[in-house]
């Protein structure tokens, strides 16, 4: 089936052809109606007497319209049938837009439709009065022109209500929002709610609400006094209302306060009234009530790392002794089961310790409790170190490691062993989750004042987990736990991070894993050569290549 064409030429050509084919239609019926009340289809008026039976009427027009009475049906039937078909190519039209399906208001439909009717309906009803009058056209020339006038205003203005209607209607309630009578009748609703609801208010809160009934009624008595009084009566309403403000101010100042987080801010409520003073106070008791409870949070926060720290203390010294008998039974040289028993030990014994050992770096990332020295690091050289230590596991995975923006040194403020720590995280991660014979990406690039490092793969399993859950401890990307993660090296990564004032964040697009670490950038460091300057160095610093063996002997004797 063809798609209608909804353009701006075809709607424009639409809107001509029905409105000209429906005022010919209009003043064509006329013609027939007029024409069958004169008798032109009889054989009793003829052109030649037609001027003897209307002696009142236009004789020129009169014999026009004897003349086009047999083409009158004919030509009604033809424009019937083209502002038919006109007009159901605009209502179906009416809305749409050749560049989308979706109905689109225009700019007449923001009109509001009650000025549409009230143009439209007197015109209407003021040519229903001529005809219903018996005003005759062809014998009043006045009536004529309104009637051809109205006629076209009246075709093109129903044609834009009627398109208007349709285009609301199909936008549902569009149809009665965009009406002065909607908007009226809006207004007075939430007049009338309003009033309600603070009645409502009142009643509900008549302890407090009385007082002020009363104090209104002490006020007008003494307006109504007049005189002296109602002016120290104005003076004091004026301090009273200033004072009521200040108080107002500050507790609007205490609930910002509050609402940035800075629980040790307290409200004066010394000179306050008393409504406004019990209010001040249970913002303050709000304040109290946060601090106690994020200093119970902390506190229990602070037990369960000191826990976890203890805990993974007390495991480490048998497990220690596990791993070192398990090594002395490895060189007893067993066969069979025995073997394969000792292997299990010896995988799962290591297992254990790798997991205590990242429970003791976690708790440590996560207090704080390590020593964190800053310096420039070139994060491209730092990338490069780490992927040649995993050279080997990345071979074993069947993965290709790719760095990006390495070659041009790009300077940060890290600690070179917490972030080293970092990258190892990350690539055991893609070691270990990477769906096989792909690549992993290392971009480095420099964003206005920090360094950024981002890490992406493609995950052997469905990552169907939010990237925010997966920094969490012990949760990890592989729902079926069939490898060797522990499910706290993304947070481990994120507390080291943290610490270096960096930050850490995930995304995840389908199966493809992203890692973005950003530091602070800074200048490169200063050689040695600047550092100390040539003219300042020490007259007994010699050249290495400059001294003799003897002397470097000794140098190294006195070092060791």
């Amino acid at each position: 089936m063809t798609k209608l064409s909804y353009t701006l030429g075809m709607k424009v050509f639409a809107c001509f052809i029905a409105v000209l084919s429906g005022i010919t239609a209009f003043f064509d019926g006329i013609g027939i109606f007029l024409a069958n009340s004169y008798g032109f289809y009889s054989s009793e008026v003829t052109p030649a007497n037609i001027g003897e039976a209307f002696p009142f009427y236009d004789d020129k027009m009169l014999l026009q319209l004897y003349g086009m009475r047999d083409s009158l049906l004919p030509i009604l039937v033809i424009s019937l049938l083209l502002f038919a078909i006109s007009v159901i190519y605009l209502l179906c039209a009416a809305g749409h837009r050749p560049d989308t399906d979706e109905i689109v208001p225009n700019l007449q439909d923001k009109i509001p439709l009650d000025l549409y009717f009230a143009i439209v309906c007197p015109i209407s009803l003021a040519i229903l009065f001529l005809i219903l009058e018996g005003r005759n056209p062809l014998a009043d020339a006045g009536a004529l022109s309104f009637v051809v006038i109205g006629s076209i205003i009246l075709a093109i203005l129903g044609l834009a209500t009627l398109l208007t209607c349709v285009t609301r209607l199909k936008l549902g309630r569009y149809f009665y929002q965009h009406t002065i009578a909607y908007q009226v009748i809006r207004f007075c609703w939430k007049m009338l709610a309003a009033v309600f609801s603070t009645v409502c208010d009142a009643i509900k809160s008549i302890s407090a609400t009385w007082k002020i009934a009363v104090a209104w009624l002490v006020i007008s008595a003494f307006y109504t006094m007049g005189g002296f009084g109602a002016i120290v009566l104005s003076f004091a309403l004026l301090l009273v209302f200033c004072s009521m403000a200040s108080q107002m101010q500050e507790l609007k100042n205490g609930g910002e306060e509050l609402a940035k987080g800075n629980l040790n801010y307290k409200i004066n409520t010394q000179r306050m009234f008393p409504l406004f003073r019990a209010h001040g106070k249970n913002l303050n008791s709000i304040s109290k009530g946060f601090s106690i409870a994020l200093e119970q949070k902390m506190k229990s926060e602070h037990l369960k790392t000191e826990l976890i720290t203890n805990v993974s203390h007390d495991i480490k010294t048998p497990l220690t002794s596990i791993i070192n008998y398990v090594d002395l039974l490895k060189k007893e040289n067993l066969d069979g089961q025995a073997a394969e028993y000792i292997e299990v030990l010896d995988r799962q014994s290591r297992r254990l310790k790798k997991l205590t050992e990242d429970l003791v770096e976690a708790s440590k990332a996560s207090t704080g409790n390590l020593k964190v020295q800053l310096a420039p690091t070139d994060m491209g050289e730092l990338a490069a170190q780490a992927v040649a230590e995993y050279e080997e596991k990345l071979e074993n995975a069947h993965l290709e490691a790719v760095i990006n923006g390495g070659d041009t040194p790009l300077f940060a403020m890290v600690d070179g062993n917490l972030t080293w720590r970092v990258l190892s995280n990350l690539l055991s991660n893609a070691c270990k989750y990477s769906q096989p014979h792909t690549r992993v990406y290392i971009d480095i690039k420099k964003e206005k004042d920090t360094v950024i490092l981002s890490m992406k793969n493609i995950s052997r399993d469905a990552l169907n987990i939010p990237a925010e859950e997966l920094m969490e401890r012990f949760v990890r990307g592989d729902s079926s736990r069939h490898t060797e993660g522990s499910g706290l090296g993304l947070n481990i990564a994120q507390s080291l991070v943290g610490l270096q004032k960096g930050t850490f964040s995930l995304e995840i697009e389908g199966d493809l894993f992203k890692a973005f670490v950003t530091f602070p950038a800074t200048e490169p460091p200063a050689s040695p050569a600047e550092e100390l300057p040539e003219e300042e160095m020490p007259t007994d610093a010699m050249p290495m290549e400059e001294m003799p063996i003897e002397d470097m002997q000794e140098e190294t004797e006195k070092d060791e």
